[in-house]
């Protein structure tokens, strides 16, 4: 099955993440038999491809922060840091590859897509379309046995071709508006997209896409420049107002921790298993974007509107 999210930017939505409120809600993702999703043992490992990155940043800067965004779902903590509160183990290592095909083969990606925003390989349905929305930042797509929920696979392809990608915070003077962004707050935004949460507010790409709930049942909010801080101010939200706002998205909010941790939690002899091997699996996918607004924004983030699917996508 096929779900898509964007992550966009909005000028109404400003400000950082911060940890000043109490946690919220978080939502999870489910497949087409509403069945949440999860990983047998959340110890994921990316492969990123960095034989030829974007030339705005070196391999070893782009790896540092990627890995930091991963530590930031390792590291996820209801007690100010003192302790770890849930079993999630993101590693990410460095690969000679340019590119590479996005598929269910138990390989974890990350990919930059320079030449083309395209699907690598093409669809198979004529009735999808070969290439991507070029609002879209990233995409990540999720692999995962439908009656189950497990996740199998899950591969994030980084939109290259529309545009750059740096650190905010050591290079500020280096963003033009609209057209570079932060890798790490995007990363880290798709990495909880990988563990298995949504957005934490509700914006359909598709007619009839049924409104999730969030984990105290309650429906999930229209994504609007109404809601509220607990919502706006947390790594998974739909979208973001600026770059303090992008930068922001490294960091977890209260809900984002609860999530991890709910999921996944701490257990002093947890051991990493690999993922099961079956056939029966269905694919998902979140879009990072960079459109204006909060409309269908559904994977961009706050700044990038970045969207699950089984392939989902924000628009």
């Amino acid at each position: 099955m096929k779900t898509r999210t964007t992550l966009a930017m909005t000028a109404a939505v400003a400000g950082a993440v911060t940890l000043s409120f109490p946690a919220a809600a978080y939502v999870r993702t489910t497949t087409s038999a509403g069945v949440a999703t999860q990983w047998k043992a959340p110890c994921v490992t990316m492969e990123f491809a960095l034989g030829a990155p974007p030339p705005q940043m070196d391999p070893a800067t782009y790896l540092s922060a990627a890995q930091q965004a991963g530590q930031a779902w390792t590291n996820a903590s209801l007690d100010g840091g003192v302790n770890r509160c849930s079993n999630v183990i993101f590693t990410v290592a460095q690969t000679p590859d340019v590119a590479g095909l996005v598929g269910m083969d138990y390989h974890n990606r990350m990919i930059f897509r320079q030449a083309e925003w395209c699907r690598d390989p093409p669809p198979t349905d004529p009735n999808e379309p070969s290439c991507y929305d070029a609002s879209a930042l990233a995409i990540t797509t999720v692999f995962q046995l439908k009656t189950s929920g497990e996740i199998l696979d899950a591969d994030m392809e980084i939109n290259a071709k529309n545009y750059d990608w740096g650190d905010y915070v050591t290079h500020p003077e280096q963003f033009t508006p609209s057209k570079t962004h932060d890798f790490q707050g995007a990363v880290t935004h798709e990495l909880g997209h990988v563990i298995g949460l949504q957005h934490t507010c509700f914006s359909p790409s598709q007619p009839g896409e049924v409104r999730p709930v969030d984990n105290k049942g309650n429906p999930v909010p229209d994504c609007s420049l109404d809601n509220p801080p607990s919502i706006t101010q947390a790594t998974m939200y739909v979208s973001v107002g600026d770059y303090n706002a992008e930068v922001g998205l490294r960091s977890l909010s209260p809900d984002d921790v609860q999530g991890a941790c709910d999921i996944y939690p701490f257990t002093s002899n947890f051991v990493c298993v690999p993922p099961s091997h079956s056939s029966g699996s269905s694919s998902g996918g979140c879009t990072f974007s960079a459109q204006p607004g909060v409309g269908s924004i559904a994977c961009a983030l706050a700044l990038l509107a970045l969207a699950l699917v089984v392939r989902r996508r924000r628009s």
